[in-house]
C-alpha cells in the first residue's frame, strides 16, 4: 500500500513539473519565435530542438527530488528498496511520456518555424521506424533522469571537502584517459577511436546507428542505477542543526 502510494505521490509530482516546464517551453520555445518571426518579417527559417531543454529539466527534476522526496518516504515508513523502486517507476513512466510528447512536438511546423530533434535528424540517428526512434528518445532521458538521481544522491549525502575530492577524482578521470591515449602509439589510438565509434554507433559505411547507441545508453542507465541503489542503501536523512 504504501508502495503505490508513494509512486502515485512521486508520479504526480514529476507530471505536474512535467506539465509546468512544457506550458514555459511552449511559451518562451514557441510561440515567442514565431511571434519574432512575424513582427521582424523575416524569411529565413528557424528551428528549434525539442530534445535538449527536456534532458535538462529530466536532470533537474530527478535531482532535486531526491533530497525532500527521499526524507519524506523515510518519515512514512518506507523501505529504501521500495524508495529505488519507486524513483525507477516515475523516472521510466515520466521518461516515456515526455519521449512521446518530443516526437509528436518535433512534427509541429508553424510557418517558418520548425520543431526538430536533432538525435533522430538524418544527420544524426535517423531511423523511419518511429517506435526506434521512441525507444532511442526514451532511452537516452531515461539515462539522463538516472544520473540526476545519482548526482541528488551525492549531493545529499556528502558535503564539505569530502565532496569536493570526490567531484575531483571523477573529472579526473577524462583528462587521465585524453593523456593515455594522446601518449598511446597509433595502434592504442586506433582502437580507442574504433571502441568510441562502435559504443555511439557510427561506422563509415552506414552512419550513425540506432541500435548500439540505444545499447550505450542502456548499459549506462544499469551501472547509474546500480550505483543510485548503493548510495540509496547508505543515505541518510540529514537534519539541521544535529
Amino acid at each position: 500500500m504504501k508502495f503505490k502510494v508513494a509512486t502515485r505521490y512521486l508520479l504526480i509530482h514529476q507530471l505536474i513539473s512535467l506539465g509546468i516546464f512544457f506550458i514555459w517551453w511552449i511559451l518562451f520555445g514557441i510561440l515567442f519565435p514565431v511571434f519574432g518571426l512575424y513582427v521582424s518579417g523575416s524569411n529565413e527559417p528557424v528551428s528549434s530542438d525539442v530534445l535538449i531543454p527536456i534532458v535538462f529539466f529530466s536532470i533537474i527534476i530527478s535531482f532535486l527530488s531526491m533530497n525532500s522526496d527521499f526524507k519524506f518516504f523515510i518519515q512514512c515508513g518506507l523501505k529504501r528498496f521500495s524508495i529505488f523502486i519507486v524513483n525507477l517507476s516515475a523516472i521510466a513512466i515520466s521518461s516515456l511520456l515526455s519521449s512521446i510528447i518530443a516526437l509528436l512536438l518535433s512534427k509541429l511546423s508553424i510557418d517558418k518555424f520548425n520543431l526538430t530533434i536533432f538525435l533522430i535528424s538524418k544527420d544524426a540517428y535517423h531511423s523511419d521506424n518511429f517506435l526506434l526512434s521512441l525507444l532511442l528518445v526514451f532511452i537516452l532521458l531515461f539515462f539522463f533522469s538516472s544520473l540526476g538521481l545519482v548526482l541528488g544522491t551525492f549531493n545529499d549525502i556528502f558535503s564539505g571537502f569530502k565532496k569536493i575530492i570526490i567531484l575531483l577524482l571523477v573529472m579526473s578521470i577524462p583528462i587521465v584517459l585524453s593523456i593515455l591515449i594522446q601518449l598511446g602509439n597509433s595502434a592504442m589510438k586506433n582502437k580507442w577511436f574504433n571502441f568510441l565509434k562502435s559504443i555511439i554507433g557510427y561506422s563509415r559505411e552506414k552512419g550513425f546507428s540506432p541500435l548500439p547507441f540505444i545499447t550505450t545508453l542502456f548499459i549506462g542507465s544499469i551501472v547509474l542505477l546500480f550505483l543510485f541503489y548503493f548510495m540509496n542503501r547508505s543515505h541518510e536523512v540529514q537534519r539541521k542543526g544535529v
